[in-house]
């Protein structure tokens, strides 16, 4: 064979192996979150930024190849989270929603979580989605960890946590939950052990992350979705200084952009090989926000 046809047909299988494998995207969508899983052109996304990000994150899921959300996942409605909903359900007006259900309070008053929260009440799609709970999707398993009930008006006490599964990759999203969640995942045992990627919470405030927290999940790679100058200090200083002393590799959208992470697995153990069975890795990421 010919070694330009060789090559071609090496870069043509190598191209098919990495469109196989399915795609973690932690979307830039400055001060806010969005999370992208996607497989070939499906797609579920957990979380949307916030809406002036709408038109930003639409135009990056057209662009990874995305043409069907299977799932939208709203971790709670804080704008910074769930403000896109409206502008998500125009162009993907039949996924299925899931969410906590969350009872908002009378006295809550900003009005964009007010109105998310009707519209997500009027949503013919809604699925609440708490602890226990499971999908399978494709070759992937996403678990709700916490909430498992509702014990007072806090948002983010009571944002979603979800474990996503690939074989034996494990991967933690923790939403805006903070340290209390943490320590009632950790007194119920429901925690995974060591992960391979953990989302960290609250977009590394100080008030989550917490070492006993980091002391049992052992992330190798953490993730901070935020924003540049953060007028909240995000990410705390001390949080970023636990997350490298419990030797994690951290990226942050701020400074790293959209990251995009490939799960792979490889089909079957070869005889002999010691090595890892799976891995995420890091691709080149996409735009970052414009202007930053």
């Amino acid at each position: 064979m010919k070694p330009l046809l060789l090559s071609l047909l090496l870069s043509i299988t190598m191209e098919a192996t990495a469109s196989s494998s399915p795609l973690l995207v932690v979307l830039d969508v400055g001060e806010g979150q969005a999370l992208l899983l996607q497989d070939g052109r499906h797609g579920i996304l957990v979380d949307t930024g916030h809406p002036g990000m709408s038109r930003h994150l639409l135009h990056r899921l057209s662009a990874l190849g995305v043409e069907q959300l299977d799932y939208l996942i709203l971790t709670h409605l804080h704008p910074d989270h769930a403000g896109g909903y409206f502008r998500l359900r125009e162009q993907f007006p039949d996924t299925p929603l899931l969410y906590t259900g969350h009872p908002l309070s009378s006295h809550v008053r900003p009005d964009l979580v007010r109105w998310v929260n009707q519209a997500v009440m009027a949503d013919r799609h809604r699925r609440k989605f708490l602890a226990g709970d499971t999908i399978r999707w494709k070759r992937l398993t996403l678990e709700a960890l916490w909430p498992e009930s509702f014990s007072g008006a806090n948002l983010n006490h009571h944002s979603l946590v979800l474990l996503l599964r690939y074989q034996e990759l494990k991967l933690l999203f923790m939403g805006d939950a903070g340290s209390a969640a943490e320590k009632e995942l950790l007194a119920r045992g429901k925690l995974p052990g060591a992960v391979d990627l953990l989302v960290a919470g609250h977009h590394g405030a100080a008030d989550a992350t917490s070492e006993p927290f980091l002391a049992v999940v052992k992330p190798e790679i953490a993730v901070i979705s935020v924003n540049r100058d953060n007028i909240r200090g995000y990410p705390g200083a001390d949080v970023v200084k636990r997350l490298k002393s419990a030797g994690a590799r951290l990226l942050r959208t701020d400074r790293d952009g959209e990251l995009r992470f490939r799960l792979r697995c490889k089909e079957a153990a070869i005889e002999g090989d010691r090595g890892e069975r799976c891995s995420i890795q890091l691709e080149s990421g996409g735009a970052s926000v414009p202007g930053q």
